[in-house]
């Protein structure tokens, strides 16, 4: 049985055509004995990722506050070794947002069961097309937890690829953004012009 430091293994085929497909596979925490991270420009800013040849473990964007962002992953300690990869980084997001998957994109987020069962909610949620913390917290089977699905929404630690920025709030206002409204506003209108 997981810990609340882990994810429940979650069977996700989000995306309609096979070469896009993306799921969730548990983190067993320090198992990997080798991960990359490393910063790229996006789309939307520059991002910070973490992934090992399996998954991605970790996608953020840079805050204008600055600060070290990797700070918190838990991925510089003694049993995992860690490789500063920034070209590796600019080719994994280069293929991610001009849509370049072949296979199947394996994303290996730490979290409680309740989270992972939040973000696996969250890979149901159409490109282009945004959903309400209260439609997730239904979705999930758990109608009275909004304010818990909006905090595990708010703890995403796979920006983009866990599609958190397609949550509204119920009145149809944007609602926050980790990572700054004005970005959650340019992802879903790049969504929103591909769709």
């Amino acid at each position: 049985m997981p810990t609340d430091s882990q994810c429940a293994k979650l069977d996700i085929k989000a995306a309609p055509p096979a070469e896009n497909t993306v799921f969730i596979q548990c983190s067993l925490g320090n198992e990997q004995a080798s991960i990359h991270y490393g910063c790229s420009e996006s789309p939307f800013g520059k991002l910070w990722m973490a992934w090992t040849t399996e998954s991605i473990n970790y996608l953020i964007f840079e805050s204008e506050e600055g600060g070290d962002p990797v700070q918190g992953w838990d991925i510089d300690n003694q049993v995992v070794e860690c490789h500063r990869n920034d070209a590796g980084a600019a080719e994994i997001a280069r293929k991610l947002f001009q849509r370049e998957r072949k296979k199947p994109l394996a994303l290996q987020p730490k979290g409680t069961s309740f989270q992972c069962e939040v973000w696996q909610a969250l890979l149901k949620v159409p490109s282009g097309t945004v959903t309400t913390y209260s439609d997730i917290a239904n979705a999930i089977g758990r109608p009275k937890s909004v304010r818990a699905v909006a905090n595990a929404v708010g703890a995403n630690p796979i920006a983009w690829l866990i599609p958190c920025h397609r949550v509204i709030r119920r009145d149809g206002s944007l609602g926050g953004y980790r990572w700054g409204i004005s970005r959650k506003q340019a992802m879903l209108k790049w969504e929103s012009d591909r769709a």
